[in-house]
Order: C-alpha cells, then structure tokens, then sequence
C-alpha cells in the first residue's frame, strides 16, 4: 500500500527520511476531518511506515499491521477501509479484500451462535404440559418463570411436585400458589400452617413417649398445669371491665 500524492510527505528525496512533513493544511481538509476518529488516527502511522521506504510503499497486511502498530484487527479493519476509500492510500495489494473478508465471517459466526444459543434455550426450557394441571395455569406458570428468567425444566417441575406432596397439596394448586405469591418456586413450608402455643403443647404431648416405664414428665407436668388452673377472680373481672369502659 502507497500513500497518495506520497511526494509532498517528503523531505529528502534520494533517501528514506527520518522524518515526515505533515502539512497544516489538513486541517481544512473536509475530506480528512470527516473521516471516522479511528481513521484519523491511523493515517500518521501509516505514512511514518511509508517512510520507511523510498517510494512509499509499505506491507499493509492485517498481520503485519497488527505487530507494527500494536493495533488490533478489529481497529485496523475500521480504520483502514475509510482511508481507502476515500483515496488517501492506494490499495496495490489485496489490503481492502482483506478487511471486508476478515469482516464477513465475525458476522456470519455470531449470527450462527446466537441461533444456536436461542434454539438449545428454546429446547431446554420446552416442557409439555404436567398431568393434572390446566392449560390455563400451565400457561400462566410458563410465563412467569419467563418473567422470573428462569427456565422450565422437567427437574424444576419434579421439584415442586416433590414440596407439593409434602404440603399436601397438588401440583397444580402449588403453581398457581407460585404466581399468585410471586415466588421463584415452591416450598412446603412456605405454605405450612403457624400453630399456636396450645396447638404445639399438644402436638408435643400426642409425639411424647416415655423413655421409662411411667408417668412421662411432660405429661405430669402438663397435668399439673391444668390442675393448678383457676378462674379469674371476680373482682379481678370487674377492675377490667371498668377499665375497658364495660
């Protein structure tokens, strides 16, 4: 590659210059200054490599470039295509064919990826419809997983069927449950019932089994408890109704 009108960059003319003459008058070049930054910035390096010859031409291919420079392809690629083409360096090789080559390909492989990548994602989260559940909240369940970004595997599924059983509940209650509350999943103890005091205590005392033949102590002490209980004193009603204003 050549750079154009490569006889006013020179100084010497019987030898390879240390250096280059870069005329002011670029500045009020409208064809220079709107070329794209990337361009712009490329050009001195191109014509300090051209120095390095005595006609001007210098190896311009994208390799070569690459190490010169410290550039890497991708601002080559833009930077060159734009000098040439508006015909501030002569293409004597296949530089250009070159640029738009090494273009195509980075195209066609990111297309070709991201097709692959939406079809195994579409492979992966396609999952017909689970025995027993409605196409309605199957529907509504694919789409908030959707929203969720989060996928619908046959995996996630045996999972919430898992925790759904446990609840005692059916699968089909538990998604609906899961986008009416908004949750990511399903989990049986998110739908567990609280107890109260009373309600634990007896649970306590129905799981209770005594270690040793015997009254169990829990239980003695339970029935202690009941014994020892005693109705509110009257007077003790009547300071409470006055107090609420009864």
């Amino acid at each position: 590659m050549k750079p154009k009108n490569w006889d006013n960059f020179q100084h010497y003319k019987d030898r390879c210059p240390p250096w280059i003459k870069l005329h002011k008058e670029l500045l009020n070049d409208r064809s220079f200054m709107t070329l794209p930054t990337a361009s712009k910035a490329l050009a001195p390096l191109l014509w300090l490599l051209a120095s390095e010859s005595k006609d001007g031409e210098f190896d311009a291919s994208i390799d070569e470039l690459e190490f010169r420079l410290r550039m890497t392809r991708k601002e080559l690629e833009s930077g060159l295509k734009a000098l040439i083409d508006k015909g501030f360096f002569v293409d004597g090789s296949n530089v250009l064919a070159e640029c738009v080559q090494g273009a195509i390909p980075e195209t066609e492989t990111e297309t070709e990826t991201e097709i692959e990548i939406e079809t195994e994602a579409k492979a992966a989260t396609v999952v017909a419809p689970p025995d027993g559940v409605s196409k309605e909240v199957w529907q509504e369940f694919a789409e908030h997983r959707k929203r969720k970004k989060a996928r619908v595997s046959k995996l996630v599924i045996t999972g919430i069927q898992r925790e759904a059983e446990k609840a005692g509940w059916t699968l089909e209650q538990a998604l609906s449950e899961t986008v009416v509350r908004g949750w990511a999943s399903f989990k049986a103890e998110w739908v567990a019932e609280k107890k109260n005091y009373t309600q634990q205590a007896a649970d306590i005392a129905r799981s209770t089994v005594p270690s040793k033949p015997g009254v169990d102590p829990v239980l003695a002490r339970i029935n202690q408890d009941r014994e020892a209980a005693k109705p509110m004193p009257e007077h003790i009603r009547a300071q409470i109704k006055q107090a609420l204003g009864k």
